[in-house]
């Protein structure tokens, strides 16, 4: 069995709806979650890459640590994650995404990565999911156009005729 274009099209339309509805999920909790953060505070998001000088622990913070990087010949301390900033090295060179918004739970900085990067600005996906709704809502429609001028056939056999007409073709041998 085959699919045909118009079922390829359908699923690639659920597929679409349903990475705009997660994103879209994303992006209200991220909201309600900096609505309900009483002491936040907002920066400019930047990309950099950075030489780890050394990583520090916070005995304060149950959900980050302190890393010292080399930016551009100036030392800055950075606050990330605890799982990122135990796989850190000295000298070791990384790539790093500040965060747009800083609270004691969420730290000022990311290590780069596509995902990290996809749930922190989750919008340019949102984006490409409802553009690909559009299309394929699109292209659905323009496939559903029937042409008028097609020959069309019309079936007027119902349960009792056809089976005579099997018997007919095949022959009964009962009756020779």
């Amino acid at each position: 069995m085959t699919s045909t274009g118009t079922t390829w099209r359908w699923l690639a339309l659920i597929g679409c709806g349903a990475v705009a509805g997660l994103v879209a999920w994303l992006m209200a909790v991220q909201f309600i979650l900096i609505v309900l953060t009483p002491f936040g505070t907002w920066q400019t998001p930047a990309i950099a890459k950075v030489r780890v000088l050394d990583t520090y622990r916070d005995t304060e913070s149950q959900f980050t640590d302190f890393v010292s990087v080399d930016r551009d010949g100036e030392p800055r301390n950075l606050i990330m994650l605890k799982g990122e900033a135990a796989n850190l090295r000295a000298d070791e060179e990384i790539w790093v995404l500040d965060n747009y918004y800083v609270t004691t739970t969420r730290p000022a900085q990311f290590r780069l990565t596509p995902v990290r990067l996809l749930l922190e600005y989750p919008e340019p996906l949102l984006i490409l999911a409802l553009l690909g709704v559009w299309r394929i809502r699109k292209t659905l429609a323009k496939a559903a156009v029937e042409d008028p001028n097609r020959k069309r056939t019309l079936l007027v056999d119902d349960f009792h005729a056809r089976a005579q007409r099997f018997v007919k073709a095949k022959g009964n041998p009962g009756d020779t």
